[in-house]
């Protein structure tokens, strides 16, 4: 009882370390948070057992995930019908096998680098906690959702993402936030001129940053592509509903209807026809002769069933002069599709989500061009992946994002969402047009910033100019390979060191020396 009363203090504070992380997120945007929760979660960790430090990573894993993927609530429960305390249970346990990434890096970092070094911080914890992040897009087929560089495409920081992607970002914040523990560990210590190096470069890294944003990668190319994107705002509780067809049906065509030949593309969003193409054939071909008439492409979002009929692709379409297809290659789990366990399925069953039968698309599937425009689609959840299939293909123009976020309500997931794409657009170099069914609608311009948008959860159209680019960015031509060395590197240079170094500091006689005080 004296223990657990002992410990307390430090594991509300690792679980409110957590939740602070949350707001260095969209929509609230303080991303110098996103360096200062990892630093007070290092702290902690300097004076802690291996398995106490896991525990800790996991209680601050915890309070961030449950307080930024709260929204899975929303749509188990509202639009899934699964009852409250159920949808809680679902939503609290997704949280905890998130945590279990923090977690894991808590333990490895005390279990195989006991000895307290400048390195162990500055090496062992950045590269760590960046390998968490990297496994965390792949594994269980992935969720790639907030990783620390997402938080900073506001601040000098998001200027490596040209050169490194997120995955760069992340090792930035990571190394700050390594750099101010160090620099405070030296204080503690009386060694100011040390701690001065550690401001000193942790002021560099930012510097550095701020410089980089001033670099343009890329160029546009003439003429800009003058587009529409139509937000129809279509309630997720009767979108699906038959006799509510005739809703999205008669909104989007009376919202376009103005905007023939004044754009060269319209676009709606995710599943906008939320009727398969074979049934909506009569619909598309009246959509398709007013596109040829007026020389305009129209991209909508409508499922497709196979032609084997085994079952329904989430598609891109473009009816027009020129007719394209993407079919959504990354599905969301427990979402779209149902993992081949027998429980999943009767569970999915049990629910009854509409479209929770999906299809993936081909892998190698091309961009999608209109005139001299190539666009790269994402549909959804895929745009929260740094590397998808011809991600790397320099003549792409364009990004494009069709979601339909109706399904979380009036939560943060749109505003996260946004932010990802913001991200993909420094990494690329280039525009990103955005379309949700509620919202955020807005064009993203290739520096990551919104140069235009709507408000959500209203009908609205947004029109604009989007300049179509040229050129590469590092991160286009090198990929994951530089990131990956240097993660390589910083871990295999702390544990080399760690096991020639003779222990100064081993976290069994942590607490006699008191080397941190909390």
């Amino acid at each position: 009882m004296n223990n657990w009363l002992k410990t307390l203090p430090t594991d509300f504070a690792a679980l409110l370390l957590g939740v602070m992380l949350t707001l260095a997120f969209a929509p609230y945007e303080v991303f110098p948070f996103a360096v200062l929760a990892p630093a007070g979660l290092l702290f902690l960790w300097l004076s802690s057992s291996p398995k106490r430090a896991g525990w800790l990573g996991f209680l601050f894993g915890l309070g961030f995930f449950s307080t930024s993927t709260y929204w899975i609530f929303i749509s188990i429960h509202e639009f899934g019908d699964v009852p409250g305390f159920l949808a809680g249970f679902i939503t609290f346990g997704f949280a905890a096998i998130l945590a279990l990434f923090p977690a894991t890096v808590g333990f490895t970092l005390n279990r195989y680098f006991p000895t307290l070094t400048s390195l162990k911080i500055l090496g062992a914890f950045p590269s760590l906690w960046l390998c968490s992040e990297w496994v965390r897009t792949w594994i269980f087929t992935g969720f790639p959702w907030l990783f620390l560089g997402y938080s900073q495409t506001n601040s000098p920081l998001k200027g490596f993402a040209p050169i490194f992607s997120v995955y760069g970002v992340t090792l930035a914040v990571l190394l700050s936030s390594g750099l101010l523990v160090n620099a405070v560990r030296r204080i503690q210590q009386k060694a100011y001129q040390s701690a001065y190096y550690n401001l000193f470069f942790f002021l560099t890294i930012w510097t550095v940053g701020a410089l980089l944003v001033l670099v343009h990668w890329t160029a546009p190319i003439e003429p800009p592509v003058s587009v529409s994107l139509v937000q129809g705002n279509i309630p997720q509780s009767v979108k699906w509903t038959p006799e509510k067809l005739s809703l999205s049906l008669n909104r989007y065509e009376a919202l376009s209807e103005p905007l023939w030949g004044k754009s060269k593309l319209i676009i709606w969003p995710e599943a906008a026809i939320p009727l398969p193409l074979q049934e909506a054939a009569s619909y598309l071909a009246k959509m398709d002769e007013k596109a040829r008439g007026n020389d305009t492409a129209l991209l909508l979002g409508i499922p497709v069933q196979s032609l084997n009929g085994s079952g329904y692709y989430n598609a891109l379409i473009s009816l027009g002069s020129e007719k394209k297809a993407y079919y959504k290659y990354h599905l969301v789990p427990f979402g779209e599709y149902t993992p081949s366990v027998g429980i999943f399925t009767r569970f999915m069953h049990f629910m009854d989500i509409p479209m929770s039968d999906m299809i993936p698309g081909d892998t190698n599937q091309e961009p999608i061009t209109i005139g001299k425009t190539k666009i790269l689609p994402f549909i959804c959840y895929e745009i929260a992946y740094p590397v998808l299939f011809k991600t790397y293909d320099p003549s792409i123009n364009l990004l494009l994002t069709i979601t339909n976020s109706a399904w979380f309500g009036k939560s943060s997931a749109q505003a996260q969402m946004l932010q990802m794409a913001e991200m993909r657009a420094l990494e690329f170099g280039r525009s990103v047009v955005f379309v949700g069914n509620d919202g955020i609608t807005a064009i993203i311009g290739p520096d990551g910033n919104i140069e235009e948008s709507v408000p959500p959860h209203e009908m609205a159209v947004l029109s604009g100019t989007v300049e179509r680019m040229g050129g590469s960015t590092p991160w286009m031509r090198t990929g994951m390979d530089p990131i990956l060395f240097i993660m390589l590197c910083l871990f295999l240079a702390a544990r080399f060191h760690c096991r020639e170094r003779k222990p100064i500091l081993t976290h069994e006689n942590a607490k006699q020396t008191n080397p941190v005080k909390l």
